[in-house]
């Protein structure tokens, strides 16, 4: 009963805030769940003319809404139900794969539309996105297929998920050509940004850059910091954090300009520096000198590298110890290294 008084207000307040649209949502064979996220996938499957529904409080559709009514109970999952009746498709595809109501879409007997989800981003061992302890504990959790970075989700859902697994890399860097030339800037080490707004700094890890910037300092070595915010004011947060996270190393903030701005980074001769981030562990995939160094308390132990594969507290290029000793040793095994090795 709490948790669906809490969907109510979140409904009432989304329904307030939101444009409201009265008219059906058209017929289409390939429906694209949330316009946030649909991004290449409406670029990739144009010629399947895909409908892109709205979930983020672009809009609500008011027919929509109001088949959904007898079904209330069943919070955003009957609404998605009565939209997904109105357009009628053969295919639904997201990447939204860390919203659970997704994973329920097959949850009506005999539906003849297809589901598939493709991962968006890094995920944990033991959950697949913000929402994902929900995804498990339903049990029942299904769809047709999931397309993933890799088999480390498969491993960590086990027979919680149901459906076909396939292994397929991330769409984005797909799609995005390495650049195999040194970098003309100059620029050399990077730091993957790991600030969230609406996070405490502690938990962040805010006290725990002193070991990062004792090592470089010692070695006259700047860093650029790859930024997350796309907005001003986000911008302005972020670049305070490391600010006072890192007082006396002179830094370059490269801000996000666009939706793959940060991926031009990823270039041979580059070295990359990371903690929980999706672009991290691709730069990996590329082959690219990447050191990943745990600067947030709290994930050390759910969180660590390469979860859920066991990789042991330190390794050549990572570590759970984010001291100035541990960091110098990863720096200097990363600027010294060759391609080869």
């Amino acid at each position: 009963m709490k948790s669906f008084l809490q969907f109510l207000l979140r409904a009432l307040k989304y329904f307030r805030s939101t444009k409201r649209v009265w008219r059906r949502p058209p017929r289409a064979n390939l429906l694209i769940i949330d316009r946030g996220t649909a991004s290449p996938l409406d670029e990739m499957f144009a010629h399947h003319k895909p409908h892109i529904m709205e979930i983020r409080g672009e809009s609500v559709n008011m027919l929509a809404l109001l088949r959904a009514l007898p079904k209330i109970h069943l919070g955003a999952v009957a609404y998605l139900e009565a939209y997904i009746d109105f357009v009628k498709p053969k295919l639904i595809l997201s990447r939204t794969d860390n919203n659970h109501t997704l994973w329920q879409l097959k949850r009506r007997p005999n539906v003849t539309y297809q589901v598939a989800l493709v991962q968006n981003g890094w995920r944990s061992s033991d959950r697949p996105g913000d929402e994902a302890k929900l995804i498990v504990k339903r049990g029942s959790s299904t769809v047709d297929r999931y397309f993933s970075f890799g088999s480390s989700l498969q491993k960590a859902f086990g027979h919680k998920v149901k459906g076909t697994f396939e292994t397929v890399g991330s769409v984005n860097l797909n799609s995005f050509p390495l650049m195999p030339s040194r970098l003309d800037s100059g620029e050399k080490l990077f730091l993957v940004s790991i600030f969230r707004r609406k996070t405490v700094d502690d938990d962040q890890g805010i006290n725990e850059f002193g070991g990062l910037e004792r090592s470089l300092l010692k070695r006259g070595i700047d860093i650029s910091i790859i930024c997350r915010s796309e907005s001003y004011d986000e911008y302005l947060d972020e670049e305070h954090f490391y600010d006072t996270a890192m007082p006396n190393l002179k830094k370059n903030f490269l801000k996000k300009g666009s939706r793959l701005a940060s991926y031009k980074w990823l270039r041979s001769g580059s070295v990359i520096l990371f903690d929980q981030s999706t672009l991290g562990y691709e730069a990996l995939g590329l082959g690219l000198r990447v050191g990943y160094i745990s600067f947030q308390p709290l994930y050390r132990v759910t969180d660590r590298f390469g979860l859920p594969l066991e990789f042991g507290e330190k390794g050549p290029f990572w570590t759970n110890d984010p001291s100035e000793e541990e960091i110098g040793r990863i720096l200097d095994y990363l600027l010294t290294v060759s391609d080869e090795q």
